[in-house]
């Protein structure tokens, strides 16, 4: 008997002093309800500039748009750089229509000095949604 997929989940490292968010799966309202409290405990680390890594998400919608407004003005107010990397078509498509593609430094891939391996335990994957 396996496990359940976990639906979404949280991956972070910290690479020559930016931290790198990078997200899986369904980012939706549950998935910003179980992330924001681990996510603010991440921004308020001294790190100098944040990567969100969209790249694995499958799908996304309002409450997906929440988290990612919430991570901006979380660096906003801290006055850290904050870029996005670029996800799938379908994905981007929800950015684009609400124009907040916009809003966010986009990259259409993850810089070669920040795209190390994952050799952390950073991840925050094991939520489940709730049956």
């Amino acid at each position: 008997m396996g496990t359940p997929d976990p639906g979404f989940g949280l991956r972070h490292r910290v690479v020559d002093g930016s931290i790198i968010l990078t997200f899986r799966g369904e980012l939706d309202a549950w998935a910003d309800q179980q992330l924001s409290p681990r996510i603010a405990e991440l921004m308020a680390r001294p790190d100098e500039d944040i990567v969100v890594d969209l790249r694995q998400v499958t799908f996304l919608d309002a409450g997906g748009l929440r988290l990612l407004v919430r991570i901006k003005g979380q660096a906003a107010a801290r006055r850290r750089p904050l870029r996005l990397v670029r996800s799938s078509p379908r994905v981007w498509r929800v950015l684009r229509i609400t124009r907040l593609d916009r809003s966010f430094t986009v990259l259409d891939g993850m810089p070669a000095a920040l795209d190390a391996p994952d050799d952390d335990d950073g991840c925050e994957g094991n939520l489940n949604r709730p049956a």
